[in-house]
């Protein structure tokens, strides 16, 4: 399984966004093959990015995409909340926040290295505990 950020996410949808070209072109090299897992935040996040950039029609069709099986959402327990706080309280001068740390708990329970992310300074400052570093895609 890849997880998924919200800016790889937005990058898919937005035709406009710097990283869409390689975005979409990663997405259709790699979809069939892998599974790409989403965290409700970042869905959250993105679903919101969309809709104040490119209005309701674009952050719905994410929605509906979601709800399609496109994407296999990740459940966040109370025991990844509790490390995200961990994460969050360890890295707070890296500043990940909500949505990178719960990333980050996920990523740890089901010990996913790769991370499709345009975000390399949060994903790439962060050392998990079984592995020596996250794999940035693409």
């Amino acid at each position: 399984m890849i997880l998924v950020d919200t800016g790889a996410l937005y990058a898919l949808v937005d035709r406009n966004d710097v990283n869409h070209a390689q975005a979409a072109e990663f997405y259709r090299r790699t979809a069939g093959r892998e599974v790409f897992g989403i965290t409700l935040p970042v869905l959250t996040e993105a679903y919101l990015l969309l809709e104040a950039r490119l209005g309701i029609y674009y952050a719905d069709r994410l929605w509906a995409a979601v709800g399609e099986g496109v994407f296999e959402v990740l459940p966040l327990e109370r025991e990844d909340l509790l490390l995200a706080l961990d994460i969050q309280r360890k890295y707070r001068d890296a500043g990940f926040g909500f949505v990178d740390a719960t990333c980050f708990a996920l990523c740890e329970r089901h010990r996913l290295r790769r991370v499709f992310t345009y975000d390399r300074k949060h994903f790439s400052l962060y050392k998990p505990t079984f592995a020596e570093a996250l794999e940035l895609l693409p």
